[in-house]
């Protein structure tokens, strides 16, 4: 996403702006940040109070989504769901719950995308899987082989494979799309502005892409229930399986 500088009730901000240069608006709400610098946070403001003070479009450092940030728990550690394959009954069923309220919120004209990676072994043979549900009901996925990876780069791999279901049903570039990951990697570099330390190449392609798109990604609890996203797991282990074959 670009930004152009705007006036925002008197106060000087950058605004989110599609590739034609219009705003980025979502339930008459346009994306705004106060500062250029990175890790500015990333507010929603009524379309009606915003005003654009120039027609030049510019890439901005990566800011925080604050509407995307994971609530802090009473007890300040994470999510609160705990970790997959150790979780309680009870954490499962909260984070499946937390997931599906989370599903219900996301417009009706909006693509859902879930996706995954998987490995044998760290790094080992490795495998990504998307599944993409658009507005219409269609459901598309994929399973891709990755040959001897890490689980990161097929939880980054995982997203990419989704844009390129998106790409090919020929999804409008403006259209909201929704990216569901069990991956807080992928999360934190791709929502929330994490500096890539490794895979920094890939994580530049997929942020490039991401940028032409109107998307927002979220992350979910993985393996507690949540179909789409335990398809998007069996996906990625068909792409392992198929590592494995060569």
């Amino acid at each position: 996403m670009r930004w152009v500088v705007a006036d925002f009730k008197g106060k000087r901000v950058w605004a989110g702006v599609l590739p034609s240069g219009e705003f980025v608006v979502e339930g008459a709400r346009v994306p705004i940040r106060y500062s250029d610098k990175a890790g500015a946070k990333i507010y929603r403001a009524g379309v009606a109070n915003i005003a654009a003070q120039s027609d030049v479009a510019e890439e901005l450092p990566e800011g925080i989504s604050a509407d995307a940030e994971p609530r802090k728990k009473a007890s300040g550690r994470g999510s609160g769901f705990g970790s997959a394959g150790t979780r309680t009954q009870a954490q499962a069923a909260a984070a499946k719950q937390s997931a599906e309220e989370l599903i219900s919120s996301f417009r009706p004209d909006a693509a859902v995308c879930f996706t995954d990676g998987a490995c044998k072994g760290n790094p080992g043979p490795a495998g990504s899987g998307a599944v993409v549900k658009l507005p219409d009901g269609e459901v598309l996925e994929r399973a891709k082989a990755l040959g001897v990876a890490t689980n990161n780069v097929g939880e980054l791999t995982a997203i990419d494979v989704a844009l390129d279901l998106l790409d090919e049903a020929a999804f409008p570039l403006a259209s909201k799309v929704e990216i569901c990951t069990d991956s807080k990697y992928t999360f934190g570099l791709l929502e929330l502005g994490w500096k890539a330390k490794s895979n920094q190449e890939l994580v530049r392609g997929i942020k490039n892409r991401l940028r032409d798109r109107n998307v927002q990604l979220h992350w979910v609890a993985g393996h507690v229930g949540l179909e789409e996203n335990e398809r998007a797991d069996a996906l990625a282990n068909q792409g392992v399986e198929e590592s494995m074959r060569g």
